[in-house]
């Protein structure tokens, strides 16, 4: 950090090459005198920078507050999964109407697998 602080970042244009280097960014990040305008720069610039001081925010939070961001993420998870098994099943029904229709049709069993994914099972449960 010293031979960072001797280098510094003054001028306007000696600070946009300066920033250039990720390891520069990095730095300028954690030095605690960095200007409010500096920072903002670099998490507008980096996506890992903005991701670490994000991560900071959190592990930063009263317990109330952490309490909050904890419901709203497993809120998220929750979302998520429920997306994911309507789409899932919502595929599967696709695949079993398609599947009938093949059937119906008189398409070899072993046609129908293939081109549904089904199993044989359930083609025949169909």
């Amino acid at each position: 950090m010293v031979k960072f602080r001797r280098l510094g970042y003054n001028t306007a244009e000696g600070s946009k090459r300066f920033l250039d280097d990720p390891l520069n960014r990095w730095l300028t990040f954690f030095e605690k005198n960095s200007p409010n305008e500096l920072i903002e720069e670099i998490l507008k610039m980096d996506v890992v920078i903005r991701k670490a001081n994000d991560m900071i925010d959190i592990v930063t939070m009263d317990e109330a507050a952490y309490r909050e961001y904890e419901a709203r993420e497993k809120a998220l998870h929750d979302w998520n999964s429920a997306v994911d098994y309507h789409t899932r099943e919502a595929k599967l029904k696709t695949k079993k109407e398609v599947a009938q229709k093949m059937k119906a049709d008189n398409l070899p069993i072993s046609q129908i697998i293939e081109y549904t994914g089904l199993t044989e099972k359930q083609v025949l449960d169909l």
